[in-house]
């Protein structure tokens, strides 16, 4: 780890340059985004950590690296011999980065150094208000520090087709609702900066993120005009057109900041979706509201809903094929390891017409490496699948008409192979997720209801055996979009997903679990989509169409 070591003294050599004392990032882009660029993965370039949240600081003598429970052990063996503290985010004992900084303050002054470009402006108040002063931990000085950055991805666009409405009913959709709200000047724009909102609003797919068919981009509209600010290498003549005949103008990515700076009008905006930088580079002209983009991405239609239970078939059976060669291939002899199945699942989904590619790593896990929610196997270093096991895979693709998200476990070999004691409590564990994951999937309720209500549903079997899990039990899916898309969202944590009511259309998933560290993890995943029931109830109908294993099932 002296190479960790080397990267945290030339980072306090950059902050004293910069007058600071203190410096805070975290692992996002100028978007927010939830999956980034290896361009933008300064945090993981200074502390080693791999996971896809943290939250960092480091200050004269001390660094500090926040992560909620889905990476606590794995942040805990990254990190190990760095010098880098794990602070267990969530757990009572643990303050937020902005009380620590605030705690600091008794005894010294502190002058903060943050990438304002890849903070959100709401984090960017808290952290404000915490510290002595705060200055901007720039681009050049990252490049400065990070000799061997990789180079930004840009890379082409295509016309997503499985949207039953037009990008151009789209756009005019959004300016009927501008038109309609009081205070909203003709001289005013909307701005979006979240990349799935505007690849939805444009009908436009890309791939400038890993496993995210998105692109880089931002969008001004106004009531009568929109601006879509692009790398204008991504554009072909077909995409060109197609922007053209749905009501955009076409300016370059990189020409953004100096149009937002040359207007005089209000800008309208989500002020949780502005990086620090554009919220201050607007804060004079900026009026907080809440667009319905995002709820309008997160409602299918019923053509758009055909269309992905088509996929859903296709790819629950390459899950059932994959098992299968997987057991054929054990009872022949061969070794496999936690790689071969994520290569196999990709060959089964990769003949797939309309395959794209996975919507997001594969999770292979084998045994304990299952109690490692996130855990993906290192390529060439998985663990081998050595029956009698517990293999946990946890996977999904992007196809023309949806993106799949699925979990199954199996239990491979011979149960009586299996210690009895363990194989009780596996068992236990196992009837007690598909209970939880069964209880959701089946719940009808209100209209009004939210995730944050629902979310107790599926909990109960698994507090019942005195158990329970901390990531959420539910995230809403795109559409060929985000895996992970809010709203909706099912968890015990009061956010603007969970607080979203359901609608048909929705679609979220239901993937409750047990962790036992050292041992297995357990999570059953099906994904759902809210549909209406009898007596103005609204219910789910599963979408996903792979078997679930019933050896781990207590009888």
């Amino acid at each position: 780890m002296s190479f960790i070591n080397q990267r945290l003294q030339n980072l306090r050599q950059a902050m004293h340059r910069l007058g600071a004392n203190a410096f805070y990032c975290t692992l996002s882009d100028a978007h927010l985004s939830e999956y980034i660029q290896e361009a933008d993965k300064f945090l993981t370039f200074l502390s080693g950590f791999t996971g896809s949240n943290a939250q960092l600081i480091v200050t004269d003598h001390q660094a500090l690296l926040w992560t909620d429970s889905r990476y606590w052990e794995q942040a805990a063996l990254e990190l190990n011999d760095s010098g880098i503290v794990l602070m267990r985010e969530g757990k009572e004992d643990v303050p937020a980065p902005d009380k620590w900084l605030a705690s600091q303050l008794d005894h010294t002054q502190m002058t903060l150094a943050v990438a304002l470009e890849s903070v959100s402006s709401t984090t960017f108040k808290k952290l404000k208000e915490s510290v002595s002063a705060v200055v901007d931990f720039q681009p050049s000085e990252i490049d400065h520090l990070w000799t061997d950055r990789p180079h930004r991805t840009i890379k082409g666009l295509y016309i997503h087709h499985a949207s039953s409405v037009s990008a151009h009913d789209k756009l005019k959709r959004l300016q009927s609702y501008l038109q309609s709200q009081n205070g909203f000047a003709d001289s005013d724009s909307l701005l979006l900066t979240r990349l799935d909102d505007i690849a939805w609003l444009t009908n436009l797919r890309g791939s400038d993120i890993e496993f995210n068919p998105i692109f880089l981009s931002w969008a001004l509209v106004s009531k009568r005009e929109a601006c879509l600010f692009v790398h204008t290498q991504a554009l072909t003549e077909e995409i060109t057109l197609h922007l053209q005949r749905a009501g955009w103008r076409v300016l370059p990515y990189e020409t953004f900041e100096d149009e937002l700076s040359k207007m005089n009008a209000s800008i309208w905006a989500r002020e949780e979706d502005l990086n620090a930088k554009v919220f201050t580079l607007i804060h004079d002209r900026f009026k907080p509201c809440k667009h319905p983009v995002a709820l309008w991405k997160s409602v299918k239609t019923p053509e758009e809903i055909a269309g992905l239970k088509e996929v859903m078939k296709a790819d629950g059976q390459a899950l059932e094929d994959f098992i299968e060669e997987i057991k054929d291939r054990l009872a022949r002899g061969e070794r496999l390891t936690e790689n071969d199945a994520v290569d196999i699942l990709h060959q089964k989904r990769s003949a797939i017409p309309g395959f794209i590619g996975e919507s997001f790593g594969t999770i292979a896990a084998v045994n304990a490496n299952a109690a490692l929610p996130h855990y993906e196997p290192i390529s060439g270093l998985g663990a081998p699948i050595e029956p009698p096991c517990l293999l946990l895979v946890d996977s999904g693709a992007h196809y023309d008409k949806g993106t799949t998200d699925t979990t199954r476990v199996w239990f491979l070999g011979d149960s009586q192979d299996y210690p009895s004691a363990d194989l009780q409590a596996l068992k236990r564990d196992y009837t007690a997720v598909y209970k939880a994951m069964k209880a959701l999937s089946e719940a009808t309720f209100k209209p009004g209801t939210t995730g944050f209500e629902l979310d107790k549903i599926a909990r109960a079997p698994i507090h019942a055996i005195g158990a329970d899990f901390g990531h959420g039990t539910g995230h809403g899916i795109g559409l060929t979009l985000n895996v992970h898309e809010t709203p909706p969202s099912i968890s015990p944590r009061e956010r603007e997903g969970t607080m979203t009511p359901f609608e048909p259309g929705m679609i979220v998933s239901d993937e409750p679990g047990i962790y036992r560290p050292g041992q297995w993890g357990i999570r059953i995943e099906n994904m759902l989509v809210c549909v209406q029931k009898a007596e103005n109830l609204l219910g789910f109908e599963t979408l996903t169409q792979c078997k679930i294993d019933t050896t781990l099932l207590l009888q």
